[in-house]
């Protein structure tokens, strides 16, 4: 399956933004949702909500915000089979993107992208909540986050993903490796004028360094969700996706 084009154009600010509902019941999530439906190209729904709330919040997202598509975000890692029929379930469900952990392995993402249906599939690579020392403690080849990250995500486009999940940090390196066509999710987004106190997120970039490296959509979380006004932080984080987007056109 294609990535980037597949579903949506990505020409506006708003068609670039994911917003993560990392709460924990279907009503925090719906209230979210209606309030940032028109804001947010995408509503990311994570394994918290997912396992707390069932499938059948999914349509009620729908529901509640017509305009975004519904990112599924539940990492899937097993056995080929049961991931085939995993994501053959999401893609009912008329999901737009899913991921798969890309450390599966080339037959679980090639089962996953030929039953996903009319959903993207996204190889996650490495994960903005790892840094370089554990790393260290889990790949036996000591390799950097960028150079493993470019392993997998090599092996996550030869098996089928539409695209990939990276930090801003790989943005470049991997939109060189595949090309225009995958479509290039970076979580870990903070925009220029936030700082997150307590952050777990240990690889992190701003909406210009992510756009300005290849990045396509930008997951934009805690910024707008723990704002007094989570409308107004998201607009601000549109003025500043526009703005990015018209000095990479003026350079270009």
């Amino acid at each position: 399956m294609s990535g980037r084009g597949t579903f949506r154009s990505l020409e506006s600010p708003r068609s670039r933004l994911v917003f993560p509902l990392d709460v924990p019941d279907a009503k925090s999530a719906l209230a979210l949702a209606r309030e940032l439906g028109g804001r947010a190209g995408f509503l990311k729904v994570g394994l918290e909500l997912f396992v707390a709330c069932g499938p059948g919040l999914l349509a009620d997202l729908r529901a509640a915000a017509p305009e975004s598509g519904i990112f599924l975000d539940l990492k899937l890692h097993d056995i080929p089979a049961t991931v085939g029929r995993a994501m053959e379930a999401a893609a009912r469900l008329g999901v737009d993107l899913a991921t798969v952990h890309a450390q599966g392995g080339p037959a679980m993402m090639r089962e996953a992208a030929e039953r996903s249906g009319a959903a993207v599939v996204l190889g996650v690579t490495v994960l903005t909540s790892l840094d370089p020392a554990d790393l260290g403690e889990l790949s036996p080849e000591n390799r950097s986050p960028g150079a493993y990250a470019a392993l997998l995500a090599g092996r996550a486009l030869a098996a089928g993903c539409g695209g990939l999940v990276c930090s801003s940090l790989e943005t470049k390196n991997l939109r060189a490796l595949g090309g225009p066509g995958p479509l290039l999710v970076t979580p870990g987004i903070r925009p220029a004028w936030s700082q997150v106190g307590g952050d777990d997120q240990k690889r992190v970039g701003t909406v210009g360094d992510a756009l300005r490296t290849g990045a396509d959509l930008l997951v934009v979380g805690r910024p707008i969700r723990d704002a007094p006004s989570p409308a107004e932080a998201a607009d601000r984080v549109l003025g500043e996706i526009e703005s990015a987007l018209a000095e990479i056109k003026n350079q270009g």
